[in-house]
């Protein structure tokens, strides 16, 4: 695999760093010469990564192409380059779809939407991936794991998900400020939060049980687990959530 990269931010260098560490199979990698401090930094990693001294030579000397430029300006940075019926092309442009990004390269062969986040560099990263794709799977699977989906409907509400991230650290520090109000010092709320979530985490790569069912086997009967949840519940917490998240799919899809 020659694989080039036009942009060279915080999720090229993720996929880079987890490709060089889970030995995915490539032959060459060709970076973008934006942010030159960075793309040097990951040409340090591996004698088969290079830095290109345009975007052109990226594609040029490249069969697979990420697309990891922010989307604001990726019709500019785009329109530039001249791409060819070579070129497989995998988009991380968020909310621009396969025939809007089609639109901008033109002659690429295939165009494939992916949504890689910077877990990916510790192998922890679950990635949608759109259509299904072998060269794209063989990419982000040793990376975490390769959520293939049909079409851009799912793909959307995948990606509407990914807005989960700030709330979860809000509610991580809504408990650990509760903590420190019963005496705790921030330091020791925040290291046994950051633990116990972990653990949490961990219990659903166990086997592929539903969710459902691990909010059982946590709620033994008049436990404090039940109370909680029930409590919440019952204030309607996961509706709004829900709520917010349907919103968030309106705006993802262009329909707000």
């Amino acid at each position: 695999m020659r694989i080039g990269f036009i942009g060279t931010g915080t999720i090229t260098q993720a996929v880079v760093t987890g490709m060089i560490r889970f030995d995915v199979p490539f032959e060459r990698i060709a970076l973008s010469p934006r942010n030159a401090q960075r793309a040097a930094a990951l040409a340090q990693l591996d004698s088969r990564v290079q830095v290109c001294s345009s975007n052109q030579a990226v594609l040029d000397s490249s069969d697979v192409i990420c697309l990891a430029v922010i989307p604001q300006i990726a019709s500019d940075v785009l329109g530039e380059l001249t791409f060819d019926a070579r070129h497989h092309v995998i988009s991380f442009l968020a909310g621009q779809s396969i025939e809007q990004v089609r639109g901008l390269v033109r002659r690429a062969a295939k165009v494939v939407r992916t949504v890689p986040l910077p877990a990916v560099a510790e192998g922890k990263g679950s990635t949608p991936v759109c259509p299904p794709d072998a060269i794209a799977k063989a990419l982000f699977a040793p990376l975490g794991e390769a959520v293939e989906v049909a079409d851009e409907h799912q793909f959307d509400a995948l990606s509407a998900a990914t807005a989960t991230m700030a709330s979860f650290f809000a509610l991580l520090e809504e408990q650990a400020s509760w903590l420190v109000r019963q005496g705790l010092p921030y330091a020791s709320a925040r290291s046994f939060l950051s633990g116990y979530y972990v653990g949490l985490a961990h219990e659903t790569t166990r086997d592929t049980q539903p969710f459902s069912e691990l909010i059982g086997e946590m709620s033994t009967p008049g436990g404090l687990n039940e109370q909680l949840n029930t409590e919440l519940s019952k204030r309607g917490t996961y509706a709004h959530y829900s709520e917010a998240l349907d919103r968030i799919m309106r705006r993802v899809q262009g329909r707000q």
